[in-house]
């Protein structure tokens, strides 16, 4: 994965500087800092011209315009928003690693064609987010993460504005439901070279998307997993919504039963 600029890893805590309460004083040639919202005389971030990689902690509104009226890092990571207005973001246009996390306000994002640079995007636990249609027209973009908090999933009308992301390589969409349960705009991302996927959609989605995108690397591609850590005595994980958790051995017809069931349903799209 050397074409991919992960933010989780690139925003670790390993990677992290330590926390600035107030910058009056800092070196303004600090190329990275670790903020929060009330970190003190933020007016002067405007100082540090040459700032590449920026971490923001619980910000609101007010906040968040402040901040991203004076900057524009590389690498921004911005955890816990109380932010509805996202649309500031759009003022980033040297900005290419991008990483949002826990969101409980926005039910949109922003005009992402005007972050003209940007091709990772990490967002997660944007618990009112409901559509992607800011997604549409990035071309640019080779990494994206969709992610729900640990205990709700992202609620979704649909993936269609996923369909045009012609650029991506690697996609990720963890805990997530959308209303017409399909996978069939992933299908069109013909550059795509590893898809990591939560097992929530129906099975014919994975059937469907193991034929289309046979160039892409997914666990989820085929009728069933076998766990390295059982549940109980369950090691098999059937692909799929609402598929059981069986036992290799004492479950050997009914894994068969689904095996087939997997492959005729990949016949169709071959056809």
């Amino acid at each position: 994965m050397s074409f991919i600029k992960d933010p989780e890893l690139i925003f670790s805590i390993n990677e992290r500087p330590q926390f600035i309460d107030d910058l009056n004083g800092l070196d303004v040639t600090l190329t990275e800092l670790v903020i929060r919202g009330k970190t003190k005389n933020l007016h002067k971030l405007k100082l540090f011209t040459g700032l590449e990689k920026l971490w923001i902690y619980t910000v609101n509104q007010k906040e968040f315009e402040v901040i991203l009226e004076l900057v524009d890092p590389k690498m921004l990571y911005i955890y816990e928003l109380r932010v509805e207005d996202l649309s500031l973001i759009s003022n980033l246009k040297k900005v290419e690693i991008l990483s949002l996390s826990w969101n409980t306000k926005a039910k949109s994002l922003w005009d992402i064609t005007k972050n003209p640079l940007l091709k990772s995007l990490f967002i997660e636990d944007f618990s009112k987010l409901s559509n992607l249609s800011s997604l549409n027209n990035n071309l640019e973009l080779e990494y994206l993460n969709l992610s729900s908090g640990m205990w709700n999933s992202l609620k979704l009308d649909n993936l269609n504005d996923l369909s045009k992301l012609n650029n991506l390589k690697y996609l990720c969409l963890s805990n997530i439901k959308t209303n017409d349960e399909s996978l069939e705009p992933v299908a069109f991302l013909k550059n795509l070279q590893i898809l990591e996927i939560s097992n929530q959609f129906p099975t014919e989605e994975y059937a469907r998307l193991s034929v289309l995108l046979p160039n892409t690397k997914c666990d989820y591609f085929k009728p069933y997993i076998v766990l390295e850590d059982p549940i109980d005595d369950k090691d098999i994980m059937v692909i799929g919504k609402r598929k059981p958790f069986l036992n290799s051995k004492n479950d050997a017809k009914r894994i068969q039963k689904y095996k087939d069931q997997f492959e005729d349903s990949q016949i169709k799209y071959r056809k």
